[in-house]
């Protein structure tokens, strides 16, 4: 990581806030398909030697557009009401896939590299990619939601040296206070799979999941004591979709009918699902470990996003590095 790509306050409304199996915040795999829809534009307008790879989310804030009955915890995702359609000589509601809205304030950091082996871009490029960023932003989706606006877009040539330098790059992680970076936690899973033995599914469910139990009371005619039963990690820890796993070939452009684009391969994908935690920036020891790329394994049919967060021990030991837990 050399150059940083840094939008900050990136504020979206009707982004999509169901990702499979989850809900509450888009999957990383929309703001990587932003990037790279990103990168699509800068190269045909600039130079095709610029290359977007990886990017790190910072959440500032989020708001789903739920409500509940005021009866029970449920919330219920806020949808349009359609228009009636005619059913023989009756007017009903027309049948809808169930959508989930939300605002939120992120702000990105993209690493910009070069397509050529001696990793050099030009000053030029790099002039005119700092021009033409804060032209494009406006024009793009992410997440599925409208860009309202945006604090600013910048170029940060020396990303490399501040990162390297402890005080340097606590000073640069602090501008994204008050937000919280999204990271992958797939050592937690696997840890917590280890030790309870239980299927991949049911232990990822387990840190979606409120569970209660009653212990016994102590003296005969006193109520029940509820406890509630959590996973014992520290951290805002939280399920999340991280790619596709193919369950089909992999058709040849055209094959396949009713597509978006007829003119790429198609093939039919499940999500997988790992999990992940919000974490204050300024915790961060290495900038790189807030990145997200991607990857694609031909002979498995995977399409992944990757995260190489390495939790810092010392605050662990000093049980100092999150004490948020999630509700």
């Amino acid at each position: 990581m050399d150059k940083l790509l840094v939008i900050k306050h990136l504020e979206v409304e009707g982004a999509n806030a169901i990702a499979g199996l989850t809900w509450g915040f888009p999957a990383i795999t929309n703001f990587l398909g932003f990037t790279h829809a990103l990168q699509r534009k800068v190269q045909e307008k600039i130079s095709s030697s610029i290359l977007l790879e990886g990017c790190a989310v910072i959440c500032h804030s989020s708001q789903v557009q739920t409500y509940n009955n005021n009866m029970s915890r449920e919330h219920y995702f806020a949808l349009t009401r359609n228009p009636l359609v005619l059913k023989g000589k009756e007017a009903v509601t027309a049948p809808f896939n169930e959508e989930g809205k939300m605002r939120m304030d992120v702000s990105l950091l993209i690493d910009v590299k070069s397509a050529e082996e001696d990793g050099f871009l030009e000053p030029d490029d790099l002039e005119d990619l700092q021009e033409l960023i804060p032209i494009l932003i406006p024009t793009m989706r992410l997440a599925g939601g409208s860009i309202s606006k945006f604090e600013t877009a910048e170029l940060v040539l020396d990303a490399g040296s501040q990162n390297r330098d402890d005080h340097t790059r606590k000073r640069f992680l602090r501008q994204f206070l008050p937000g919280f970076a999204l990271v992958s936690r797939h050592d937690v899973l696997e840890k917590h799979i280890e030790q309870t033995l239980l299927s991949p599914l049911d232990a990822w469910l387990d840190f979606s999941t409120r569970k209660m139990r009653s212990e016994a009371p102590e003296k005969e005619g006193d109520k029940a004591k509820w406890v509630v039963e959590r996973p014992e990690f520290s951290g805002w820890l939280k399920p999340i979709m991280i790619g596709y796993q193919g369950i089909s070939d992999l058709y040849e452009a055209g094959q396949v009918g009713h597509v978006r684009d007829r003119s790429v391969p198609v093939q039919f994908v499940e999500s997988i699902y790992s999990l992940g935690q919000w974490i204050s920036p300024h915790r961060i020891t290495n900038i790189e470990h807030l990145l997200w790329t991607q990857s694609y394994e031909a002979e498995r049919s995977l399409y992944l996003c990757n995260n190489a967060f390495e939790p810092d021990t010392s605050h662990l030991l000093n049980n100092e590095y999150s004490n948020t837990e999630e509700q």
